[in-house]
């Protein structure tokens, strides 16, 4: 089944003609939410840290529901963190306010987190190597943890949605690359948030607010880390950490971009706020559009009066949409 076209125009009329209790007041404008506004809700504690690694962002963060939601093993969340893949902007406790509300639903929650372009061994291959290490880890833990693995949702917020989308695809990964492993762990399908999706033709933008050569960074092979002279710091283009991009591979995007990936194979939900200037809707109209070419089943929803963080902010219209979207595919 594949989901019917929606014009820009439909996009734009559906983002305003919204239910009456989600309005605002004539002449009132919205109030945008930021980094500190998620911090502030209610945070859930983890039930068990998971550690697949030796380095600090090797962890997974494990939240059970006291009570589950039906009879039978538990479907599962899989969380991906975004912040430009930058352990200086967010790590897996932006996403702790959010797996409460999927407790709250029933869900078993699997928090990824990940290196970093900014940490050891970050970019190209590491950080791509955690996120699938990390999620084919829930065969080892699903049957004394009661999980579902043929129930499992990824839910990705900005950087953390573009993982989510390569997660979804990496059985389709070429079979030079280093990250390709024989029988990846199926997804039932992907919620990306105000997700960076296609970074191959929106690298300027995303450069733009994640900070210069951050899809370099990612993407391009880099040399051994290099110590940084006594007193002096090293900018992040040739950081200490990661050490100076060496010269382009073949191909930088043929295993990190979800794009080069499709058909994924699973449905996809691009959600977006309208008012979002890290990640406009037009990053989640595209890639939903190229998505349809190649075959896969996609939709864009646009959350109104929302900005980059209300969707990962339980008690906002726009994480209504997202419990909505992650239990449409799960269920």
């Amino acid at each position: 089944m594949r989901f019917a076209s929606v014009p820009v125009a439909a996009l734009a009329f559906a983002a305003f003609a919204t239910p009456a209790a989600t309005q605002l007041a004539p002449g009132q404008l919205p109030t945008l939410m930021d980094l500190r506004g998620v911090g502030a809700r209610p945070q859930a504690a983890p039930a068990e840290i998971l550690r697949y690694g030796e380095a600090p962002s090797q962890i997974v963060e494990l939240f059970l529901p006291k009570v589950a939601a039906e009879p039978g093993k538990l479907p599962v969340v899989v969380v991906l963190h975004g912040g430009c893949w930058r352990k200086d902007i967010a790590g897996p406790e932006l996403m702790r306010a959010a797996a409460g509300a999927f407790l709250e639903k029933g869900f078993a929650v699997w928090s990824v987190g990940y290196r970093r372009v900014d940490e050891d061994g970050g970019g190209w291959p590491g950080t791509f190597a955690d996120v699938a290490a990390a999620i084919d880890l829930i065969r080892d833990h699903a049957e004394a943890r009661n999980l579902d693995t043929t129930r499992i949702v990824a839910y990705g917020h900005s950087a953390g949605g573009h993982l989510a989308l390569w997660a979804a695809g990496r059985h389709k990964l070429p079979a030079a690359s280093p990250l390709k492993v024989d029988s990846p762990q199926k997804l039932r399908g992907v919620v990306s948030v105000g997700g960076l999706n296609n970074i191959q033709q929106w690298e300027r933008q995303i450069d733009a607010v994640c900070g210069d050569a951050s899809v370099a960074l990612l993407t391009k092979a880099r040399a051994a880390p290099a110590a940084a002279p006594e007193g002096e710091s090293v900018p992040l283009t040739e950081s200490a950490a990661t050490g100076p991009m060496l010269e382009a591979r073949a191909s930088q995007f043929a295993d990190t971009n979800p794009a080069a990936l499709m058909p994924i194979g699973v449905p996809i939900i691009l959600l977006h706020g309208i008012y979002d200037r890290v990640s406009p809707p037009a990053i989640g109209l595209t890639y939903a559009q190229e998505a349809r070419k190649a075959g896969d089943r996609a939709e864009i929803q646009l959350a109104p009066n929302a900005g980059h963080f209300e969707p990962i902010a339980p008690g906002s219209r726009a994480f209504e949409q997202v419990l909505e979207a992650v239990e449409k595919l799960a269920r």
